[in-house]
């Protein structure tokens, strides 16, 4: 409430912000995992004198660097723009508790990228020691960004004691920092697995012929067929999240608030009835591409890697993706319906504020006025409704409002008034609506007017 909207007709904020960061996630955590994959994966190589897997390593840092370097850092700082624009209080609000958290993650950051520079282009110009050094270098520094970035993002669902006592390292250290910690190593490895799968897929083995391995690995009995040994090798980085995965997980929900949980095995158990419907079928979803990718990766490149082609490859990369965007905007659900879990609502408003709003008025509060051409209720529906609603495109409110009249909309917002959960059960999905009796009627006025202007 204390800066302009920004509306984007059709898809509106959220999903712009949603997009942006599905892509970077993906693109991240091939950074970190990446970078632990290039320290083992060098190790085993300058161990066994391979010189083929240096070969595969020179060529992959080239598709590393670019990946990461260019697309990672392009979307987050796409990130960092949407953000700003679409929930401003909130970003805020991170901005102010943990300014040295992100001034120390940048640090980290900015290391780690020259790092990677550096890594790639002195390929046969410094010794293989000193170059395993940075390899080294570059897994740690990638592994800091995210125990900083892991705090903070964790703090969003369970802030902890941070809400009363606004301690900074009890929101930081909050009660999912560890397990999220974990979690996300396990799924960053694997996704570097995935990439990896990618570009060993596309190795021909006479460019590999050539090159010695002092010491042979007695497990890959034919040491001509490479690409075999690589695909192999890859799929092996699957393995540790969907054996530990599940055991850092059941930690993760043991600690998020009970409300929380209650959304999930309410949705589950209705099976896609009810308002959390969609979350249900996203975990149902979720699970489903990450059984099927645990298989394929056993049954593929495991234990038949020569019938492991390219395209099947690209196949792992899409049901990667689309875990991935599943686990995200799950997360985001959970969080429902604040930005920051019992501190601040997802329209910007601190709940400590509620109670006072009320009594005074929305617009009193407000920053911001009415345009010229504007009603009060429009500008109403701006601030407290357009940041997970639009008027015709995602979550539109003429499909929801149907053929409502004023004082039926006027009664369902009476009722979101509420701040009793008793009393108002979409208190779980949704804030309630802030603003004095006058307030409502404004509101309702204004959107009992949208579809009659189709």
């Amino acid at each position: 409430m204390n800066y302009p909207v920004w509306s984007i007709p059709g898809i509106g904020g959220s999903w712009l912000v949603g997009l942006i960061s599905v892509i970077h996630v993906f693109l991240s955590h091939f950074a970190v995992g990446g970078g632990i994959f290039f320290a083992i994966t060098e190790w085993i190589a300058y161990k066994r004198g391979d010189d083929r897997i240096y070969q595969y390593l020179k060529k992959h840092s080239k598709f590393f660097l670019l990946a990461t370097t260019v697309a990672g850092a392009v979307t987050g700082v796409g990130i960092w723009f949407s953000i700003s624009l679409v929930s401003p209080d909130g970003t805020g609000t991170l901005i102010q508790n943990y300014t040295l958290g992100w001034a120390t993650e940048y640090l980290f950051f900015l290391t780690e990228i020259a790092t990677v520079f550096v890594y790639y282009y002195t390929w046969d110009k410094i010794s293989k020691e000193t170059h395993l050094t940075l390899a080294r270098w570059y897994a740690v520094l990638s592994v800091f960004t995210l125990v900083i970035i892991n705090g903070i993002l964790s703090f969003m669902l369970t802030p902890g004691n941070w809400v009363e006592s606004k301690l900074w390292y009890e929101g930081f250290f909050n009660p999912t920092y560890w397990p999220s910690l974990f979690l996300r190593i396990f799924v960053m490895l694997a996704i570097a697995g995935m990439y990896s799968l990618v570009t060993s897929a596309r190795i021909k083995n006479k460019d590999y012929k050539e090159l010695k391995v002092k010491n042979p690995d007695p497990e890959h009995k034919n040491e001509d067929d490479f690409r075999a040994y690589m695909l192999k090798y890859s799929s092996k980085w699957f393995f540790p999240v969907f054996v530990l995965g599940p055991v850092f997980g059941f930690w993760f929900f043991s600690q998020v608030p009970g409300n929380v949980l209650d959304n999930i095995f309410n949705g589950i158990q209705a099976s896609g009835v009810g308002n959390f419907s969609i979350l249900a079928r996203a975990i149902y979803l979720s699970l489903i591409l990450s059984g099927t990718i645990l298989i394929f990766a056993y049954i593929g490149p495991y234990l038949n890697p020569r019938g492991f082609s390219f395209i099947a490859a690209l196949a792992f990369m899409v049901c990667g993706l689309g875990v991935t965007a599943i686990s995200e905007w799950s997360r985001e659900m959970l969080r429902k319906p604040y930005v920051i879990y019992g501190y601040m609502y997802s329209n910007g408003i601190k709940v400590s504020d509620v109670d006072k709003i009320n009594e005074e008025g929305f617009l009193a509060h407000s920053k911001w006025r009415p345009a010229d051409n504007e009603s009060p209720g429009e500008f109403i529906f701006k601030q407290q409704c357009m940041k997970c609603h639009t008027t015709d495109g995602y979550r539109s409110m003429t499909r929801l409002l149907g053929e409502r009249d004023k004082d039926a909309i006027k009664g369902f917002l009476t009722l979101m008034h509420e701040t009793d959960i008793e009393k108002n059960s979409y208190l779980k999905i949704m804030p309630p609506f802030v603003g004095t009796n006058e307030e409502i009627d404004m509101l309702a006025s204004y959107l009992s007017t949208l579809n009659k202007n189709k």
